[in-house]
């Protein structure tokens, strides 16, 4: 009985290890990047347009979502793109998107099941009170996309922007209250259909933070920031790691190889963990300012774990 018992757990583990192997990402045929930032995608998610948002790919491969912002209206709006035999559709505007508003953000959760954006769309009629965005929900089927529901008004009252969802659940996300220069990122904890009261991280000073990724296990959080570590004093992304202690340790500059003089912004790593997303605006032209999407490999990150203390 144990010699079937260890069979069954060999085949059940080879069968994941399988499916987990044959599930590829095609990232528009592009060249993989290495260990130097390359522009990704040029003409297909790179474009003429105010790129504001890193691509959120789900986990199966067929689905990314990215917001793009028109000027010099500042409206923001949701891109999609599906992979059917075996090519991507043209970006097109999500079904679950209302276009007469901003909408931003997009993030898809570790399993793939839910998408999360900000949007300043209103619940109700009557529901005018509410000053910036908040946080909503919509799940991903078979047949496409459900109904957005807005998240729990503990976490979603007003001024909640980027998100990002651990495995656990967990959510982090900014609140950045209207019209004011101090953005922070704050955590809500996942418990069973309800979150916590959001706590604001010990990695935030008074200024400004922003565009949180969260690694699925809750191990590294990578954000922007405009603190003193910046480059020439722009916007940086920075990596915090937990300790031993499961503690937070002190926000670290991403270095050279991602950030420059110019703004790094909104940062994600692929599903498959294999690739570090984020927009800069180095490209800007007088003509054509704004950001594209950039990428590089995500083994910077654990480089970046080698050289931090307390780990």
């Amino acid at each position: 009985m144990k010699a079937i018992n260890l069979i069954l757990v060999v085949l059940i583990f080879s069968c994941n290890q399988t499916s987990k192997q044959e599930i590829s990402i095609n990232y528009f045929g592009q060249k993989p990047p290495g260990d130097t930032t390359e522009l990704f995608a040029p003409g297909i998610i790179s474009t003429d347009a105010f790129e504001h948002s890193a691509p959120s790919f789900s986990p199966d491969g067929k689905t990314v979502l990215w917001a793009v912002m028109k000027m010099p209206s500042y409206h923001t709006s949701i891109l999609e793109m599906n992979y059917e035999n075996e090519k991507w559709s043209a970006p097109h505007s999500a079904s679950f998107s209302d276009s007469t508003v901003n909408e931003v953000y997009p993030s898809f959760s570790p399993g793939g099941k839910q998408l999360y954006f900000s949007s300043d769309r209103k619940q109700t009629i009557r529901d005018t009170s509410i000053k910036g965005n908040r946080l909503w929900k919509v799940e991903k089927n078979e047949n496409g996309w459900g109904v957005p529901m807005l998240l729990d008004i503990i976490v979603s009252g007003g001024g909640e922007y980027a998100s990002s969802v651990a495995e656990n659940g967990n959510l982090y996300f900014t609140y950045g209250p209207h019209r004011s220069p101090d953005w922070n990122i704050h955590q809500s904890k996942k418990n069973n259909n309800s979150y916590s009261k959001p706590v604001i991280l010990p990695l935030n000073n008074t200024g400004y933070e922003d565009g949180p990724f969260i690694a699925p296990d809750e191990s590294y959080i990578i954000f922007e920031s405009e603190r003193p570590e910046s480059i020439n004093g722009s916007i940086d992304l920075f990596i915090c790691f937990k300790n031993k202690d499961k503690q937070w340790n002190k926000p670290k500059n991403m270095g050279s190889k991602i950030n420059s003089s110019f703004s790094e912004r909104f940062c994600r790593v692929s599903p498959d963990g294999n690739y570090l997303f984020f927009g800069s605006n180095r490209n800007q032209t007088e003509k054509q300012p704004g950001f594209d999407i950039f990428w590089i490999k995500a083994g910077i990150i654990e480089e970046l774990k080698k050289d931090t203390p307390s780990l």
